[in-house]
């Protein structure tokens, strides 16, 4: 997690705290069946790629790896969770998410040394680049929790759920073109969506009668479900704190990070330009993508 977080997450935890010893109430248990909260949800992405491979031309071989990442602005998003206690220690606790954000990428360019395959060969201008996409996200689970520990100020619940995942890209890209290659201009689609079983935690700590604090926690591979083809994992964190305005209606702000890990393996032949008497040239490696998501939330609360 970032600094800034950190830092949030550091003083969500204080204000509970002073609220503690701020007031004489003794923490009690709540018998609420039904919790709403209702959020606004204002997160930054940070979307990274990275990779290497190897190139041939059948003899010599030459690897390159590279490494790039795009960051996103803040925009605020609708949020929402929802619990239903069926028992005691028993519960069912859900999560939606919808990220979307449009944003202009800029790449500029590199130089590939061909010398190593190519003897005598000289380095090859690889061309700038600007896209101009967006990026869409929505999440939703619902998870089945026992309290494996539950007294009247603190419980630790452990569950398994389901999750619907449903990721969209889209792009218009643009090249600027080198002294061996045209300008180019290209339009791109991708969308996979699909359910997977995860697994689940959360602590709850009522230090007051009004007051609640709240850690919760998911991770689930991609080889579970059928969100992706790609090798990966999910995994996502959040930080509750939570004040009682009656009896049945709360605010509360917090924090939420998730991130999307991917790997895969790619291969294909690349040929050298006209008037080059060189190649093909067979090339493999492995690629690996990132998105992280993360920011603050507010909303309201209601308990029944």
């Amino acid at each position: 997690m970032s600094r800034p977080a950190s830092r949030f997450a550091l003083a969500l935890l204080s204000t509970a705290i002073l609220a503690t010893f701020a007031t004489a109430a003794q923490a009690q248990s709540r018998d609420d069946r039904f919790v709403l909260r209702l959020s606004a949800f204002n997160p930054e992405a940070e979307l990274g790629f990275s990779g290497d491979g190897t190139v041939t031309d059948g003899s010599d071989t030459a690897t390159f790896g590279f490494n790039e990442s795009f960051d996103t602005g803040r925009e605020w998003r609708p949020r929402g969770a929802v619990g239903f206690r069926i028992s005691e220690r028993q519960a069912l606790i859900g999560n939606f998410y919808d990220y979307r954000r449009d944003e202009t990428w800029e790449y500029g360019g590199n130089v590939l040394d061909t010398g190593t395959i190519i003897p005598g060969g000289d380095a090859i201008e690889i061309p700038g680049a600007r896209i101009d996409g967006r990026l869409s996200f929505r999440l939703a689970n619902l998870n089945y929790e026992y309290a494996v520990v539950k007294n009247d100020s603190f419980e630790w619940g452990l569950g398994l759920g389901v999750t619907y995942a449903k990721l969209e890209a889209t792009a218009n890209g643009s090249s600027t073109g080198t002294d061996l290659v045209d300008p180019q201009f290209e339009t791109v689609g991708w969308e996979r969506d699909g359910v997977s079983p995860g697994l689940h935690t959360r602590l709850t700590w009522t230090p007051a009668e009004r007051w609640t604090v709240g850690l919760e926690a998911q991770y689930l591979d991609t080889t579970w479900g059928n969100i992706l083809d790609e090798e990966g994992h999910f995994e996502r964190g959040g930080l509750l704190v939570e004040y009682m305005v009656s009896e049945r209606v709360g605010i509360h702000v917090g924090y939420d990070w998730f991130r999307l890990k991917l790997k895969d393996q790619y291969r294909g032949t690349a040929r050298a330009p006209d008037g080059i008497d060189a190649g093909p040239f067979p090339y493999s490696g492995n690629v690996t993508g990132d998105l992280k998501v993360h920011g603050p939330m507010a909303g309201v609360t209601f308990r029944f």
